[in-house]
């Protein structure tokens, strides 16, 4: 049972199997030990004692490790995944891995890289493995970005900017060349050709040209001084791609203007009956088959017509009306406005297009029809869009002035329901996230200062700043809003973004207990900027220290005492020591155990002690949880003190 005794030590115990294994793989070896790893993987999902994400995590270490061939690792997990016969969920434990392994490398290289191990860090991470760590770690995501089970884009947005981020210690500048080295020794014809900008090859190759210190040189747990040979020949596949790059653009250039030659005159305003002669254009006759006839009609009185002027001295300049593309119909060009026409399809908004609307306003493709004095009478900056001036000089597409905008349909249509609909939103009822943020985006933009402040108000039970208003919180975190509950990734970046700055420790916080693999998630409006994501995995890994520092101060330091309870298990009796030692155990077990649970909550002792034992454990534990949330919660996270926010 996933709940019963001893399940996690269960799926520890597969998971340091795992690791094992694959880090004993080596060329000789990998035939025999390969299928071995194929079936606990497969036994251990299959069989439900892990989930395919989690034996990922437990398994990534692997990257780190000095140990084992990175190149052999990488072809199982290949040939592994590309097994046409394993089960998606099976399979899934491989993408799982590489994704994990890519993420953690990427907020270990943002983080401060140092020579020894576990000086920052006491975690199972890359950056607890220090300067070696992080390099394997290079190592091992090369080959999989060889072998293509890392995705380009997934490369792009992790990897680099991190890599290459500017350090002012010496020391770290040559743990990132290393690490650099690596990727270009496993990786480097992918890498170089084409993966990587042309900026970021360069600060790589600046990355690579830092000299390695005397004392860093030589020994088992020194950094190498890299190869001068192999530095040239990166340089040299790279300025080929260059160069090839180039060649290839020039080609492309040379024939658009081969093409643009032989159309210098607009054509579209020339009949295909009307004689060469007489216009003095040479038009190729290839240009003809795209364009439907355009009647020439010989009358100067129209004041709508377009002239063109006769350059033939032996003629006479008549006076020629020839309709244009635009002021021709979609019937008469037979063309329509639609797929394949190179015009935007819009849809009408189902509830905000008004027939008696004066104005189109367009968002993406959505067509929203409006009253122009209803909606600038509720914000200034709506009024100065729609100023009489704008609206003049606006298109008219279908006989109504449209102004474009930049805001999303969802958000633009919120703003005019907030507009429109008297009562919404209502005061003290939050609404669903999509909603709420929507409000808040378009409050804050069109200065609606009045239904920001409210909203803003409304959250402040949930993310409370006070241990007061933590104690008496009916509910906390994204859990305030209504159903579908929101990603708290997607609630941080939404606060960051507004700047809701008394809401953020709470909010990370939140994030944060979700572990890794939530924090790093890729999802559309969840991903956070880099080094809050850094920020909070290394401020969540010190909490859970420190928690285990205090239960361990409650339990065993302060001594607890003798209870005369017969049923506790803290009475000790004749040759009860044992049972007093294993009970002391569970109750720090209890305090410790809750890898992802909620740190502040408080532990449920009930059921291992007596109620007056209990009530005095938790009594205890609680004035710690109190002065960890004044004193540490923020800081920990990246913010300062509670004062300062």
């Amino acid at each position: 049972m996933p709940n019963g005794p001893g399940y996690h030590n269960r799926q520890l115990g597969l998971a340091a199997n795992l690791r094992g294994l694959l880090l004993s793989l080596s060329p000789s070896t990998y035939d025999k030990i390969a299928p071995e790893i194929e079936y606990w993987i497969d036994y251990a999902i299959t069989e439900r004692f892990t989930t395919a994400k989690n034996l990922a995590e437990l398994v990534s270490s692997v990257a780190w490790e000095g140990a084992g061939s990175k190149s052999e690792v990488s072809r199982f997990l290949k040939e592994f995944r590309d097994e046409p016969h394993r089960p998606e969920q099976v399979r899934s434990f491989v993408d799982d891995l590489c994704l994990h392994t890519l993420r953690w490398f990427a907020v270990a290289s943002a983080d401060r890289l140092q020579m020894d191990h576990y000086r920052c860090h006491h975690d199972d991470s890359v950056a607890s493995h220090g300067s070696l760590g992080f390099i394997q770690a290079a190592s091992l995501v090369g080959h999989l970005i060889e072998c293509g089970l890392l995705d380009h884009e997934l490369v792009r947005r992790h990897l680099i900017k991190p890599l290459t981020a500017y350090q002012k210690d010496s020391l770290e500048l040559v743990i990132r060349a290393n690490a650099i080295y690596q990727l270009f020794i496993t990786a480097g014809n992918t890498l170089l050709q084409g993966l990587l900008k042309s900026e970021d090859v360069r600060v790589c190759f600046e990355r690579l040209d830092v000299p390695v210190p005397s004392w860093a040189r030589g020994g088992p747990d020194k950094l190498c001084t890299l190869d001068a040979e192999k530095l040239n020949e990166f340089r040299t596949v790279h300025a080929t791609w260059l160069r090839r790059r180039e060649e290839e653009e020039q080609r492309n250039a040379a024939a658009v203007e081969v093409l643009a030659a032989e159309v210098e005159t607009p054509v579209a305003f020339v009949s295909q009956d009307l004689p060469a002669a007489h216009t003095s254009i040479d038009s190729p006759s290839s240009i003809f088959q795209y364009l439907e006839p355009i009647s020439v009609v010989p009358t100067a009185e129209s004041t709508s017509t377009t002239f063109v002027n006769v350059h033939d001295p032996a003629v006479s300049s008549p006076t020629l009306s020839i309709s244009t593309v635009s002021d021709s119909t979609p019937t008469e060009l037979d063309d329509g406005i639609g797929e394949g026409s190179g015009e935007r399809v819009t849809t009408r908004h189902e509830t905000f297009y008004f027939e008696d609307g004066n104005v189109e306003i367009l968002c993406g493709d959505t067509l929203f029809r409006v009253h122009s004095t209803i909606i600038s009478f509720a914000s200034s900056k709506i009024r100065n869009i729609l100023s009489q001036q704008a609206l003049l000089h606006a298109p008219m597409p279908e006989g109504c002035a449209r102004i474009t905008l930049t805001d999303s349909a969802e958000d633009f249509a919120v703003l005019l329901k907030m507009i429109y609909t008297p009562g919404f939103p209502a005061r003290n009822r939050i609404p669903e996230f999509a909603t709420f943020a929507s409000l808040l985006r378009m409050a804050t933009k069109y200065g609606f200062s009045d239904v920001r402040e409210g909203l803003v108000e409304d959250l402040k039970g949930a993310y409370p700043t006070k241990w007061e208003d933590f104690e008496t919180a009916k509910v906390l975190g994204e859990d305030v809003f209504g159903l579908p509950k929101p990603h708290p990734n997607a609630v941080l970046k939404l606060f960051l973004e507004q700047r809701i700055e008394f809401a953020l420790p709470f909010a990370a916080y939140r994030a944060g207990l979700g572990g890794p693999s939530a924090l790093a998630s890729d999802e559309r409006g969840t991903v956070l900027p880099r080094l809050t994501l850094a920020s909070i995995i290394d401020g969540m890994g010190k909490m859970r220290r420190v928690g285990i520092v205090a239960a361990h101060s409650i339990v065993y330091v302060l001594n607890m005492g003798v209870c005369s309870e017969s049923a506790c298990s803290l009475n000790v009796g004749i040759n009860r020591t044992e049972q007093r030692i294993e009970a002391l155990n569970k109750i720090f077990n209890v305090m410790v155990g809750r890898d992802e649970g909620d740190l502040l909550s408080a532990p449920s002792l009930g059921n291992i002690v007596c109620a007056d034992c209990a009530k005095r454990l938790e009594a205890t534990h609680l004035s710690w949880r109190k002065r960890f949330f004044l004193a540490k919660l923020p800081s920990l996270l990246g913010w300062g003190g509670w004062e300062g926010i």
